[in-house]
């Protein structure tokens, strides 16, 4: 298999053509195109910072360890005090009775 006739029959006018930098004459790169590597092993589409910022249980950790000695009352106590449901996303929802059998 001949490479270069194969690409003579897509259309390529040959090896000068890359090359040519004369204006309308120019249609390609003369420099090929560099890819970086992976070298690390967090996984295809991570990089080092995702897997640093992504700790949301070490924020909440720190932000409660912030309000330890002030005073002020963290979300676990406000939810012990008040319960889960008062406020928020559930606290709109009112328990109704239960529906009775149908047969």
């Amino acid at each position: 298999m001949n490479a270069e006739k194969l690409l003579k029959a897509y259309g390529w006018s040959g090896s000068g053509s890359l090359d040519s930098h004369n204006g309308a004459e120019s249609r390609g790169l003369s420099k090929p195109l560099l890819v970086s590597k992976k070298v690390d092993v967090l996984g295809v589409g991570l990089n080092k910072h995702a897997a640093v910022s992504d700790q949301w249980w070490m924020r909440a950790y720190d932000a409660g360890l912030k309000d330890l000695g002030t005073g002020k009352q963290s979300t676990l106590s406000q939810v012990r005090e008040k319960g889960m449901f008062a406020g928020g996303l559930y606290g709109r929802f009112v328990k109704g009775e239960s529906e009775g059998g149908t047969i």
